[in-house]
């Protein structure tokens, strides 16, 4: 009886305690939630239903939901399973919600590296579209690292990884390993397997190689070279240079196995060599 007198006398204190208590338990809930979801944000949102995208900074993490963005800042990194992008500003433009697989778009500003299980490009910018699996890379000091060589460029790089192939643009070098040989063009089109690895190299326009081990310096209007076969095929109004002696032609096979070079012309043109 003394209890139920309690509960009548103080019934207006503990109903106003009791609306306090699930207000702020709300509340809590609210924000535990909210946090959730902006950390999501912020370290992981979905690409599909197999992998995710992972977005970390060192300085801060800023998310404009009036233009459906999220912005880096300092040493940051995005991850997924197949590759990874370093730079000192990481932009990300989504469309949708948040969280469900709608990143379109990354940008990447100062120091930028873009890395998968088998190369490795640098530059000061680059634009990766995940949906058409396409990153585009200008500026004057690019370059593309692989087990198979160095490449560089001063214009611009595309990497297409449905296409799988490579494009380089404007003063291109690119340094072998094995054979070793040097590729001067004003383009370059490499073409990779499944697992990113290089097949085949082809050079476009004012091409110039120099192969170490043959000691032979060649000039060709293309070049291709094929890693498995080890040959390069040269087309164009070809020459072989070796100290003093030369080959012209039309077109030549230097097979890097048998250590042969060949020449051949076409109709109009005969070999001629000193």
């Amino acid at each position: 009886e003394e209890q139920n007198l309690f509960f009548l006398n103080n019934y207006n204190l503990i109903k106003f305690v009791m609306f306090l208590g699930n207000y702020y338990l709300k509340k809590l809930i609210f924000f535990t939630i909210f946090s959730s979801f902006v950390l999501s944000i912020a370290t992981a949102s979905e690409l599909d239903a197999e992998s995710k995208i992972e977005i970390k900074a060192s300085d801060k993490l800023e998310w404009d939901q009036l233009k459906n963005k999220i912005v880096a800042y300092g040493d940051s990194v995005v991850k997924s399973s197949f590759f990874s992008i370093n730079a000192n500003e990481i932009i990300g433009f989504y469309e949708g919600q948040i969280g469900q697989g709608k990143i379109q778009r990354l940008i990447a500003n100062e120091n930028a590296v873009f890395k998968t299980s088998q190369i490795i490009i640098n530059s000061n910018s680059m634009n990766y579209d995940l949906v058409k699996e396409t990153l585009l890379v200008k500026g004057d000091n690019i370059s593309l690292l692989s087990n198979f060589g160095t490449a560089y460029s001063q214009n611009s790089l595309l990497y297409d990884r449905i296409e799988k192939k490579i494009i380089l643009d404007g003063n291109v070098l690119i340094k072998l390993k094995n054979p070793e040989t040097s590729i001067n063009a004003n383009k370059l089109i490499i073409k990779i397997d499944e697992n990113e690895k290089i097949t085949s190299v082809k050079a476009i326009e004012k091409v110039e190689v120099k192969i170490d081990s043959l000691e032979q310096n060649i000039s060709s209007d293309t070049a291709e070279l094929f890693n498995i076969d080890q040959k390069i095929n040269f087309e164009g109004n070809v020459i072989i240079k070796q100290n003093e002696s030369f080959l012209k032609g039309n077109n030549a096979v230097i097979d890097f196995k048998k250590g042969l070079s060949s020449m051949t012309s076409n109709e109009q043109n005969s070999v001629t060599g000193v």
